[in-house]
């Protein structure tokens, strides 16, 4: 799936009364009454219009029903992409994976279009916020451990790795900044001449012959739902989804749940992240996804350099935000080389 730029005009926002007349319509709701635009959470009230940046969102209240009806983002708008998540949530959610259901409209498809822009309709799933409590972050591992077990495959996936994954949002941050008339080429420089060294480790390490599984693509704690008890109850957000090494998912997670700092109710990230990561909140995740699927001997060699290429990827998306200048470099490199020294893992991070 490519990466591209975000559009300059800034239209995500909610829906007027024509949309609810066409949602009805499409989806043979007889008794929509409104949109939300407001999401409550125990005392946080959200407005979903200034939390999210990437497309349009609203709760549908339909008699004593609720849904939610979301825009698929422009970077991953396309037939072939939608197609392939809907149809992977749908047979994720056959296997026992706690996915949010997907609502079909009257002629039986997974999405819909409104002016060009495609969307989904979800049952509403009334959970919980991540918090940062450590059952929450274990229950996190093992659901995404249970999602790579469940082995499903769908066709039209691009099946992407973490290195182009990488080396595509170094591009797209020199592309944006350069229409800046910013100066990319320390960061760019700094973070290609970091990728060459691990994907060479990776690919001596047996990168390639990794087995391809479903991905979620974007395993995150705001993609995550959770009961009362502090287990999953729902994942959300399937928009990234891939067939490809099971690392991605890994890696992405062990860097939002364990390492990154974000600014508070934000997946912006915090201007001052950690001096080093955490070592031991690293080895918990991985102890807690391993004790429901391990990895291979393969796979934690090649972890450490994975780790890295999503860091990357990652903090390029925080320099095309406006979350980190030029001035952050330093620290984030550190960060960089301390984190793949603190996988829990001797052979992998020598």
């Amino acid at each position: 799936m490519p990466v591209r730029e975000k559009p300059i005009r800034k239209d995500f926002f909610n829906l007027d009364e024509r949309a609810m007349g066409i949602i009805s319509d499409r989806y043979r709701l007889a008794d929509v009454d409104c949109f939300l635009p407001i999401l409550v959470d125990g005392n946080r009230c959200t407005l979903l219009e200034v939390r999210s940046e990437t497309s349009k969102k609203v709760i549908v209240e339909c008699g004593d029903a609720r849904y939610f009806f979301k825009q698929i983002p422009w970077y991953c708008d396309t037939d072939e992409q939608v197609a392939m998540s809907t149809a992977l949530q749908q047979e994720l959610g056959r296997a026992g994976v706690p996915v949010a259901r997907l609502v079909a409209t009257g002629d039986g498809r997974l999405w819909t279009s409104i002016h060009d822009e495609r969307f989904v309709l979800f049952e509403f799933s009334n959970g919980r916020r991540y918090e940062g409590r450590p059952q929450q972050t274990r229950a996190a591992a093992g659901t995404l451990a249970r999602l790579h077990a469940a082995e499903v495959v769908v066709p039209g996936a691009p099946g992407e790795d973490v290195f182009s994954i990488a080396y595509d949002h170094i591009q797209l941050l020199e592309t944006v900044w350069g229409k800046q008339d910013r100066d990319a080429a320390p960061v760019a420089g700094a973070y290609r001449a970091f990728l060459r060294r691990a994907e060479g480790r990776a690919g001596a390490a047996g990168f390639g012959g990794l087995p391809a599984v479903a991905v979620h693509g974007d395993y995150n704690p705001w993609n995550l739902l959770f009961a009362d008890d502090d287990q999953v109850q729902t994942v959300l957000d399937f928009d990234n989804c891939d067939v490809a090494a099971r690392l991605h998912d890994v890696a992405e997670a062990v860097l939002t749940f364990c390492v990154l700092a974000y600014r508070e109710d934000s997946t912006n990230f915090a201007r001052t992240q950690p001096d080093a990561p955490d070592a031991a909140a690293i080895s918990a995740f991985l102890s807690a996804y391993q004790a429901v699927s391990p990895l291979t001997g393969t796979e934690k060699k090649c972890l450490p350099w994975a780790l890295g290429a999503v860091f990357v990827e990652l903090t390029c998306l925080g320099f095309i935000r406006d979350d980190f200048g030029p001035d952050h470099l330093p620290a984030l490199v550190r960060l960089l080389d301390r984190l793949v020294a603190a996988v829990p893992d001797e052979e992998a991070a020598r």
